[in-house]
């Protein structure tokens, strides 16, 4: 059977926010925007379930990690607990919207984003192997090493994920030499390494 990946992500304390209407508006034009992005991953395109809930079916947990970072920035500073689902469907694969279908592969996600809140955590894993607690450590240690970063430098980060730093640098209006420098602090350097190991893993994993 093949495997899936479910991400749900859920707004933090929603009710208490100042301007609730407008980050209700903000998490409709994410979604949206994340669709588009990552649409070569998505099995069932991420909607919105609920007033601050949105969920997403990809079809392999590989791009799960950067398609929720890329989420965060798009939503800053607003927080979310994310949970993050690798499994199999038990009913056929609906590809308009991840909506009406179940399986193991939603059953992890949503045991995943409770895991994540009672450990106060933005993002926790589940799935069947071993591996899946090294697989949280790291990205517990992602999260931390990704407040160190200054706004240019995670903009920068983001942006080499998919484009040589030539484009990169075209894009930002700043010198090549300029993209190496914020871009590869030490924090920087150490953060890119540990996400292409999670992902390298996560690819191995379906």
């Amino acid at each position: 059977m093949k495997t899936y990946c479910a991400i749900i992500g859920d707004m933090n304390k929603s009710r208490s926010l100042p301007h609730r209407g407008k980050a209700q508006r903000r998490l409709g034009h994410a979604v949206t925007k994340i669709n588009g992005e990552f649409s070569d991953a998505v099995a069932s395109p991420f909607l919105i379930t609920l007033g601050d809930e949105f969920q997403g079916l990809l079809t392999s947990p590989a791009e799960s990690y950067h398609l929720i970072r890329r989420f965060q920035d798009l939503m800053h500073p607003i927080p979310f607990a994310f949970g993050v689902g690798v499994g199999t469907l038990s009913t056929p694969l609906k590809k308009d919207a991840a909506l009406g279908m179940d399986g193991e592969v939603f059953h992890h996600a949503r045991q995943a984003l409770e895991n994540a809140k009672r450990a106060k955590r933005p993002v926790w894993y589940s799935f069947d192997a071993e591996e899946v607690r090294l697989v949280n450590a790291l990205v517990a240690l992602m999260e931390r090493q990704w407040l160190r970063l200054t706004p240019r430098q995670k903009q920068i980060v983001q942006l080499l994920h998919n484009h040589p730093a030539k484009d990169v640098a075209r894009k930002l209006h700043i010198s090549p030499q300029a993209v190496s420098k914020a871009g590869w602090s030490a924090a920087a350097k150490e953060l890119d390494e540990a996400a292409g190991s999670l992902r390298a893993f996560l690819t191995r994993l379906t």
